[in-house]
């Protein structure tokens, strides 16, 4: 997988449309606070692609950037300063995700992609998302990340494949517990691949590593193709 896969034009460009639509608003006179959007709507509105929002958001959080709070009057100057001037490089992304990035941002898109497409299809991700197991696979993945100096990074593969502060909060869901179970199987899986070549290390083994990828597995074959790749 080469970076120009993962590292779009769409993705480069994002910033810079982001601070373009900020500045219409701003010169048209609606600005926030009566607008009432935040740097992630901003973002995702933007976006072609919402998972390259998600990971575009967190690739800028590193920043001093307003935080998911509506945009108001005051902060407008600081938040387009930091726009204007960031670039989506290989080095910004392995120090918001890791040496794993190509493939965290990768399932960070793809999700999106599925829950938006085939989101009717999908089954419930199988009660291994409750269970003790999947417990145990997390916490011992969380220690690796945390012993390898990465649970930043970590946590921030998670947010960039489910956003909260979107997911769970703007969308509209028919069905809570099935939206619970993917949310849970989206980012175990996010989880597995940031910390993916600290197999073996501490308690991290590759029965847990399949245990967090598994559930997201039966419901999309990308993470499949994604699996095999990350283990050539």
């Amino acid at each position: 997988m080469s970076s120009a896969d993962v590292i779009t034009d769409e993705l480069r460009l994002l910033p810079a449309r982001a601070a373009q639509f900020i500045r219409r608003h701003r010169d048209a006179g609606d600005c926030a606070p009566e607008t009432g959007f935040s740097v992630l709507e901003v973002l995702v509105h933007c976006a072609q692609v919402r998972g390259e929002a998600f990971v575009a958001f967190q690739l800028l959080s590193r920043l001093d950037l307003p935080g998911p709070d509506i945009l108001q009057q005051a902060g407008l100057d600081d938040a387009l300063a930091v726009l204007d001037s960031f670039a989506v490089t290989e080095h910004e992304c392995a120090e918001t995700f890791g040496p794993n990035w190509p493939h965290v941002m990768m399932h960070a898109v793809d999700a999106t992609a599925v829950l938006d497409d085939r989101l009717e299809e999908l089954g419930r991700p199988s009660d291994a998302v409750d269970s003790r197991p999947r417990l145990a696979a997390w916490v011992c993945a969380r220690d690796a990340a945390w012993a390898a100096g990465r649970i930043k990074s970590w946590y921030r593969a998670q947010d960039a494949a489910w956003e909260r502060r979107y997911m769970d909060e703007v969308t509209l869901r028919e069905d809570e517990r099935l939206c619970s179970d993917l949310a849970t199987a989206v980012r175990d899986a996010a989880a597995a691949f940031a910390v993916a070549d600290l197999v073996g290390t501490g308690d991290f083994t590759r029965a847990h590593f399949e245990t967090l990828l598994g559930p997201w597995r039966l419901c999309s074959p990308e993470a499949g193709s994604q699996l095999r790749a990350l283990l050539r």
